[in-house]
């Protein structure tokens, strides 16, 4: 996935099916709890909005872009360091983020969730206290997403991994 190519959708110069074939194939499952996304990073700094996020729902649920798909961008926005929001002023865009990066979580990424989440972005619908999982899940492992950073000159460490993001049920 190439961070140039989401913003490219962001600014209107990208289809929703341009990004579908960009995020395609770009997570590589390691074992069953752990993941890798292969991730090109962009050079220079973008502010994302809620009618960004916005207009990746709309895709989603005009079927150009696989709900899935979230999973994979989201997770790219969370540990870009390019990719800037304002998290203090506008929460709602910090948490749409975080849910859509790790949905076993909080909300699972169906295409009625992705319409509330569509609704929480727009305004028509207020975002929900988050879910909370059971006493006994608190603490288990559920899944652990890495970054492969796909850029040349980066030096992440052996394989090119880092910004590792483990998600755990209760935070």
């Amino acid at each position: 996935m190439r961070e140039e190519t989401l913003k490219r959708f962001f600014q209107g110069e990208a289809s929703a099916s341009d990004l579908a074939l960009d995020v395609a194939g770009s997570t590589e499952a390691v074992s069953p709890t752990t993941s890798r996304v292969a991730i090109e990073d962009m050079d220079s700094e973008f502010s994302v909005t809620r009618p960004m996020l916005a207009s990746l729902t709309d895709a989603v649920l005009a079927g150009t872009l696989p709900p899935d798909s979230l999973g994979t961008i989201g997770f790219a926005l969370q540990t870009s360091d390019k990719f800037v929001w304002d998290g203090d002023s506008d929460e709602l865009v910090a948490n749409v983020i975080s849910d859509w990066s790790c949905p076993e979580i909080n909300h699972p990424l169906t295409l009625e969730n992705i319409a509330k989440f569509r609704a929480w972005l727009t305004g028509a619908e207020p975002y929900p206290a988050r879910p909370r999982g059971t006493a006994g899940d608190c603490g288990r492992l559920v899944s652990i997403r890495e970054k492969k950073s796909t850029n040349a000159d980066r030096n992440l460490g052996p394989g090119g991994v880092g910004g590792s993001v483990n998600d755990r049920v209760c935070s």
